[in-house]
């Protein structure tokens, strides 16, 4: 995984993932970066994992993370602590990931609390820039971005399904990013597959 900012947006993934979090919630944040979400959930105590200590370090110092975590993700299973969560969050983490299934498995059985809800963004493949590029033939992968290069994993909205239900998990709200047309999605909701930067899927357990 790479680099990111905090998107200040209003209809950007860092808020629309942080206004379901709710209050008094205790959080794992699974691929944290530097720690944005709690800079705008501060209601809230923030756990985190990354690969990167130096990020890591910000989140805690600087962020108010409570306690931080240096861990490969394709390594999940060396993650191990005697803590349940009220939410677990994977924004932006697991299209990055060999097994992302494996990964949400994992700590969804092992760190979840029975009633607690799992909060996912993943990249909309199906966006309309990526479908006019086809229509032209293009499909080149970049720095960074929906095509970014370091994706092992294209979602559209139906594969993200799929990916959440084989995870023993029910989605109980969808909703789409976009710093540019996030108005335009919160009037129009059916415009959100095409319109969409990101599909956020906030989930239960299905036997919940």
């Amino acid at each position: 995984m790479k680099q990111y900012n905090f998107n200040s947006a209003r209809w950007g993934t860092h808020y629309l993932i942080a206004e379901e979090i709710g209050k008094g919630k205790k959080v794992l944040d699974i691929g944290c970066n530097k720690g944005y979400l709690k800079k705008i959930s501060n209601e809230n105590i923030f756990f985190g994992i990354d690969y990167d200590n130096v990020d890591l370090e910000v989140a805690k110092n600087e962020h108010g993370y409570e306690k931080v975590f240096q861990l490969d993700l394709n390594e999940f299973e060396k993650f191990k602590i005697d803590e349940k969560f009220d939410v677990i969050i994977f924004a932006d983490v697991l299209e990055h990931l060999v097994y992302p299934e494996k990964v949400l498995r994992y700590f969804v059985k092992n760190f979840l609390n029975e009633d607690g809800r799992v909060l996912i963004s993943l990249p909309n493949v199906a966006n309309f820039t990526t479908r006019i590029g086809l229509l032209f033939g293009n499909f080149n992968y970049i720095e960074s971005g929906i095509l970014d290069r370091t994706h092992l994993h294209l979602y559209t909205l139906k594969t993200a399904r799929q990916l959440i239900e084989m995870c023993g998990l029910k989605i109980e709200k969808e909703k789409f990013s976009s710093n540019n047309f996030g108005n335009i999605i919160r009037n129009l909701p059916f415009l959100g597959r095409l319109l969409g930067y990101n599909v956020i899927l906030i989930c239960q357990n299905k036997n919940r």
